[in-house]
C-alpha cells in the first residue's frame, strides 16, 4: 500500500537530515524507518498514566535534612579557595 503524507517545510529538513545521515534511498524510505523503529515506543509513551508516576514536585525528592560535615565527602572538605575572583 502507498500513501501520500505532505510535510511542511521544518519537518522535511529534519527527514531530509535523516535521510542524509541513514543513507536511506528517499523521504518516504526514512520516514517508514522512523516509524518502524520509533513507532511502538511513542504508542506505548504518548499518553502517561498520572497513577504510575508519583508527584512531579522536585521539592518532594529533595532531602528533607542538610547535609553535614559528616555527610560531605572528603574531597568537598579538602577544597578551599584562595585566591581572589578577577573577571
Amino acid at each position: 500500500m502507498t500513501s501520500r503524507i505532505v510535510l511542511d517545510e521544518s519537518t522535511r529538513a529534519i527527514v531530509d537530515q535523516i535521510q542524509a545521515v541513514t543513507k536511506s534511498p528517499s523521504p518516504s524510505h526514512a520516514i517508514a524507518m522512523m516509524v518502524s523503529r520509533y513507532g511502538k515506543h511513542l504508542l506505548l509513551t504518548w499518553e502517561l498514566d498520572p497513577e504510575r508516576y508519583g508527584d512531579p514536585n522536585p521539592l518532594a525528592y529533595q532531602n528533607s535534612q542538610p547535609l553535614t560535615s559528616e555527610s560531605r565527602t572528603v574531597q568537598d572538605q579538602q577544597f578551599k579557595f584562595d585566591e581572589p575572583l578577577s573577571f
